[in-house]
């Protein structure tokens, strides 16, 4: 660790960096590791800011460690229920139970690979309540399970690893919760048990597969989609069968700006009414899209949808919301490329961002060929432009366009 302190990774310096722990007496092999501890905590302070620079990690445990904020929006959780300890099974790097750590409850970490369970073990060095154990989650019973004094643990925390299939670019991620690790079956043989539990999955989890005695969160951070929690027995909120939750950009303090709850499976809710373009286009935050709430927007501003199956809402007027965001439409174009192309070029665009719903379009693909040739006109300065590509149903069949939009 001492090694580390204050070794700033940068890609252009690693040989010279490499050259002096050489120098100092390392090994090839442990000067590399340096390195590489010193870039992933590079990497690692978007999520967890400076906590980054003390923490011990790997590759495949930073991409599905949790964000410090959503961590830390786990832990209020289950202090809200009053919760005093959990077993987190599967703690990977422990993003997850530092949060439980900060937050007071007494920690038991389960994490199946020995390398793994080493670096979380290292990053909860400064919470003595807070153990690691090397073990299998599918193997265990929830009455094994101890703090340090002997009492029983009150709640569970599950993160199930994503197993990958094939071999280089050809691996491929699997998305059946059964394939996971542990699988649901699992899953849903633990929350028989009546033991308060939380179980972090990815936010495009089919919401048919659901049991219908949790309560699914889906949660964004900064407008990133990051997951769906399920929350079973006494953490599941009574009443409710699928929340938004919109959490702002902070990378460590976790800040609700918006709660959206339904009390029914997404199955059930009411269709929203259809309907042509307005004079303003809503593009909901992506958990009151996966969590299939995007009517509630539709109620909210007096609007509709475009297509019963896009996640664009259309109104007359203009809303300001935290879980939305709202565009004026300035313009209809044909989605004609020739036509588009012609656009761009008459109106002096040389920055273009190209969003799409609905229809066979590559956004980046469409904006390299938007822009190909694009200069600025004399005195102009160029000028930046958005482009969403949808379609639409009216009496006379099928519309399809590009509207240039402004924000609102």
């Amino acid at each position: 660790m001492t090694l580390l302190a204050g070794l700033d990774y940068r890609e252009q310096d690693a040989l010279a960096a490499s050259t002096r722990l050489r120098a100092a007496g390392l090994d090839a092999d442990r000067a590399a590791a340096v390195l590489t501890q010193a870039k992933l905590r590079g990497e690692a302070a978007a999520k967890f800011g400076p906590e980054a620079e003390h923490l011990l990690l790997t590759r495949p445990g930073l991409e599905q460690a949790t964000r410090r904020a959503v961590a830390e929006h786990h832990a209020a959780r289950l202090r809200a229920a009053g919760l005093g300890s959990v077993a987190d099974l599967g703690c990977g790097l422990g993003a997850d139970t530092l949060a439980f750590a900060r937050a007071g409850l007494c920690v038991l970490a389960v994490e199946i690979d020995p390398h793994t369970a080493a670096c979380a073990a290292a990053n909860l060095r400064s919470f003595p309540d807070a153990r690691v154990l090397v073990g299998d989650v599918e193997q265990l019973e929830p009455g094994q399970l101890r703090c340090p004094d002997g009492g029983a643990m009150t709640a569970l925390w599950l993160d199930p690893a994503r197993r990958e299939s094939g071999r280089g670019r050809t691996r491929q991620r699997i998305f059946d919760p059964e394939a996971f690790s542990p699988p649901f079956s699992v899953i849903r043989r633990l929350a028989a048990t009546g033991v308060p539990m939380g179980v972090k999955m990815g936010p495009g989890m089919d919401r048919a597969a659901i049991p219908a005695e949790a309560t699914a969160e889906w949660v964004s951070h900064g407008g990133d989609v990051v997951e769906v929690v399920l929350w079973f027995n006494a953490l599941a909120t009574p009443g409710v069968r699928r929340r938004a939750t919109v959490l702002g950009p902070d990378p460590l303090v976790p800040r609700a700006l918006h709660v959206l709850d339904s009390p029914v499976a997404a199955e059930q809710e009411p269709a929203a009414p259809v309907g042509p373009p307005g004079a303003y286009l809503y593009e909901p935050d992506g958990a009151v899209i996966r969590s299939g709430q995007v009517r509630a927007l539709a109620e909210a501003v007096d609007g509709h949808l475009l297509d019963e199956r896009i996640a664009y809402v259309t109104s007359d007027d203009a809303r300001e919301l935290d879980w939305a965001r709202c565009w004026r439409i300035a313009a209809r174009l044909p989605l004609h490329e020739k036509t588009l192309r012609r656009w761009v070029r008459e109106h002096g665009v040389t920055s273009l961002t190209v969003k799409k719903r609905g229809v066979d379009v590559v956004p980046e693909r469409l904006r390299r060929r938007l822009l190909a040739g694009a200069s600025r006109g004399p005195g102009s300065g160029g000028r930046h432009a958005t482009l969403l590509a949808t379609r639409w149903d009216e009496p006379g069949g099928e519309q399809r366009a590009c509207f240039v939009v402004e924000p609102v």
